[in-house]
């Protein structure tokens, strides 16, 4: 298909071998952790191993086989790189399941333990390959469908129907209290595909008001070494005219910084926000 081809670099390489690895990892984690304790995931993957449990099929084809009409959907509604990453993302994970599935000991332990490390792994690989530019398909595609569609956020799409397949997962596996488990699994999952994704470099901003601008900035230059940005601003209950100052630090230095603001101006209001990643002189290299 023409709308599949794709040059390749060195860079797509790279990426499509992210893809790869994100995928066996993804299969490792649900194989070990989650399939032998009966822990309900969402989406597509938790039908297939709904469908695993009741009939014994395998879980990668029930997977793919489900994910096929919403490739249709994804490939009128994903830009073409990003729909090909997911295709492949979907199919390779999908493949390794099965292959090694006759394979793979099973996690004997707490249920608590396996669907967090489960969670853990999953999230891990899910992390690669939202790194790498794909996705897992699935819920996601039918949620970006309905956002363009009927404007229905994407959040709220892919939250029902994930609740509503580990509900009625938990129900067949006759364990309600897995539903729980699969809370915990998906939390762990989430927090480490935003650690992976967005980086644990995690900083904070502050923005500071102030009729001292000067030494505020000089003081935070010369003893944080950090660079201040200012604007000028507009107080609209006062119409007092203020500078804005705007400053990136390391959590580690926010005490610090707290401190010489006051020492400067006491008066100054500031708030502090977190930030998830950062880039630039004395942070992260911003990369292609």
């Amino acid at each position: 298909m023409k709308f599949l081809h794709i040059h390749f670099t060195k860079e797509d390489l790279l990426q499509y071998g992210m893809l790869t690895l994100g995928s066996l990892i993804y299969a490792l984690g649900q194989l070990f952790f989650i399939k032998p304790l009966h822990i309900p995931l969402g989406g597509v993957a938790g039908l297939g191993l709904v469908a695993n449990y009741l009939w014994s099929l395998p879980i990668g084809v029930v997977t793919l086989v489900l994910n096929l009409p919403l490739f249709f959907l994804g490939w009128r509604t994903m830009g073409r790189e990003f729909f090909a990453k997911t295709v492949y993302a979907t199919v390779a994970s999908s493949i390794m399941v099965d292959v090694i599935a006759p394979f793979m000991p099973a996690f004997e332990g707490e249920m608590l333990l396996a669907a967090l490390y489960g969670g853990l792994v999953m999230g891990a690989g899910f992390g690669l390959i939202f790194r790498a530019g794909g996705t897992s398909g699935g819920t996601d595609i039918i949620a970006k469908y309905l956002n363009k569609k009927r404007d229905i956020p994407v959040g709220t799409v892919n939250f029902g129907i994930n609740i509503f397949i580990i509900i009625a997962s938990a129900l067949i596996y006759r364990n309600p209290d897995s539903a729980l488990y699969a809370i915990i699994s998906s939390y762990a999952t989430n927090t480490i595909i935003d650690k992976m994704v967005y980086g644990m470099d995690a900083q904070k901003n502050a923005m500071i008001i102030t009729n001292k601008a000067q030494a505020v900035s000089d003081a935070i230059m010369q003893q944080l070494g950090r660079g201040v940005t200012a604007m000028k601003a507009t107080g609209m209950y006062t119409g007092d005219q203020r500078t804005v100052l705007i400053c990136v630090v390391r959590r580690h230095e926010t005490g610090v910084l707290k401190r010489l603001i006051c020492q400067q101006d006491e008066n100054a209001f500031m708030f502090i926000s977190s930030i998830s990643e950062v880039f630039g002189q004395n942070f992260k290299h911003l990369e292609k």
